[in-house]
């Protein structure tokens, strides 16, 4: 709510960037780990053990979709292969909004047991938050190597 007030067309230019930057301190200071951290206390890493399968196609699948959907597109709108690659390795690691979508979700109690539940379901939050930081820390080793393929 606070955005809608403070935009760069409400106020001067001086006390919009000093708004900007005490919000940005907090956010990026405090909030933010704080918000990550209580997502990772409600990691299970049994996941690994119990449906290891699952979460490789799950990864797999979150790499795929936003290297090729990103990538395509960016060759659509005219970039070269190696760009096009690039926008779509970049892409994949817009992780943190999976983490807040899960994060929603599990206090929602979406991912609650009721009765006999699959394996699956009983891991996906922890499958999901798997897949966001690791196709986020794969990002930039392959932006790595689309820049600078001699260099390893």
């Amino acid at each position: 709510m606070v955005g809608l007030f403070f935009g760069r067309k409400t106020i001067d230019a001086s006390s919009y960037r000093s708004v900007r930057s005490n919000l940005l301190a907090i956010t990026y200071g405090f909030l933010a780990p704080v918000f990550f951290a209580s997502i990772g206390l409600h990691l299970d890493f049994s996941v690994f053990l119990v449906v290891p399968g699952f979460v490789l196609c799950l990864v797999l699948a979150a790499f795929v979709g936003k290297f090729f959907g990103a990538g395509i597109a960016a060759k659509y709108a005219g970039l070269s292969w190696r760009e096009s690659s690039a926008v779509g390795a970049g892409m994949s690691a817009r992780g943190a909004v999976e983490r807040v979508i899960a994060d929603i979700a599990l206090k929602a109690g979406l991912f609650d047991s009721v009765g006999q539940v699959s394996p699956v379901v009983e891991h996906m939050f922890s499958a999901v938050v798997i897949m966001a930081v690791l196709t986020t820390l794969v990002t930039p080793i392959l932006l790595k190597r689309l820049y600078h393929p001699g260099k390893h």
